[in-house]
């Protein structure tokens, strides 16, 4: 079998394993954030830090991973003085057939 077909196959069914192996190609190092809410089939992230280029690894991942069965990606991000309001926004995926997103407010 092709090495690269076997690394997708098990990337599939181990979400943080297939995380490290896209943030090594792109040599940036993994998040410790994702591993620390890694739990269960769930990851619950708040994403106010991530930088830009951490993005794609870690969307890759989730992308390509058929184990996690909820993902929380969370913001408290606070707007400027000159703006009004505190945005805090939580979205919920359960991963089925067909994903499904629940925007929580």
């Amino acid at each position: 079998m092709i090495e690269s077909v076997k690394i997708r196959r098990q990337c599939m069914l181990d979400f943080y394993s297939h995380y490290e192996h896209l943030c090594a190609l792109q040599g940036s190092v993994p998040l410790k954030a994702v591993k620390a809410n890694l739990s269960q089939g769930a990851l619950d992230l708040i994403v106010d830090h991530i930088k830009a280029a951490d993005w794609a690894p870690l969307l890759n991942a989730i992308r390509h991973n058929k184990t996690l069965t909820s993902i929380a990606i969370r913001s408290f991000h606070q707007q400027g003085l000159g703006e009004s309001g505190l945005l805090v926004m939580a979205i919920k995926v359960k991963c089925v057939d067909v994903c499904m997103l629940e925007f929580v407010a």
